[in-house]
């Protein structure tokens, strides 16, 4: 079953269960990949991995409405921002914790014979596309600024 298809499903699910918060952020989601697939303008379908980028580009932008909303102390704000982001959180695989990023950033950086600053361009391309979906960018740059 494709990403897409389980959030459908889990619409149609919400729709159900008459969960309006869950509802809506997955009828944002759709929305955004039915729009990123009108604009590849052939009449393809979204890969997972595309979804997967739409799906964390949302959580990347409810994450900055949060910062703006902890400076204006708004509570329920807070707490529905929260919720967006757990609900969202589920459609992406396993994110890797720093120890793990730390590990794979050392192997990359050790088979390629890559020391100092001038190399972290491209420690931070092969360590992106190696950890893509699996990790943070913000992550990923700063384990590679502090082992280089």
């Amino acid at each position: 079953m494709t990403l897409k298809q389980q959030l459908k499903d889990s619409m149609k699910e919400a729709m159900k269960a008459k969960n309006k918060e869950e509802l809506t952020s997955i009828r944002l989601v759709l929305s955004t990949i039915q729009k990123k697939e009108i604009d590849k303008n052939d009449g393809t379908e979204l890969t997972d991995e595309e979804v997967m980028q739409v799906i964390q580009t949302e959580i990347k932008q409810t994450h900055e409405s949060l910062q703006y909303a902890k400076q204006s102390n708004k509570v329920e704000m807070i707490t529905d921002l929260e919720n967006r982001i757990q609900l969202l959180t589920v459609y992406l695989p396993k994110q890797l914790d720093e120890d793990e990023v730390k590990t794979i950033i050392k192997s990359i950086i050790e088979s390629n014979g890559f020391a100092g600053k001038q190399d972290m361009g491209k420690v931070m391309g092969l360590a992106m596309a190696e950890l893509k979906g699996k990790a943070e960018g913000s992550l990923i740059s700063k384990v590679v600024k502090e082992l280089l």
